[in-house]
């Protein structure tokens, strides 16, 4: 059974409703999702770099400001 020409029409004319209702930026929040989760991971790697970089210096400012 093929569809006729009214099927397919209408068919067009439901997805351009459902277009129009969705508007133009429908699929922004899996980008944005994506976008905050990389992210997040490029802070958390570049923040777990400085602290073992600069983690010996912060212990031993504490030791010496303690006094141990």
């Amino acid at each position: 059974m093929h569809p006729t020409t009214a099927h397919v029409e209408r068919i067009r004319q439901l997805l351009a409703d459902r277009r129009s209702r969705l508007g133009p930026d429908a699929g922004a929040s899996t980008v944005e999702v994506l976008g905050w989760a990389a992210m997040s991971t490029v802070a958390i790697v570049a923040i777990g770099a400085a602290l073992q970089a600069l983690g010996v210096d912060i212990v031993e400012n504490v030791r010496a400001q303690l006094g141990l």
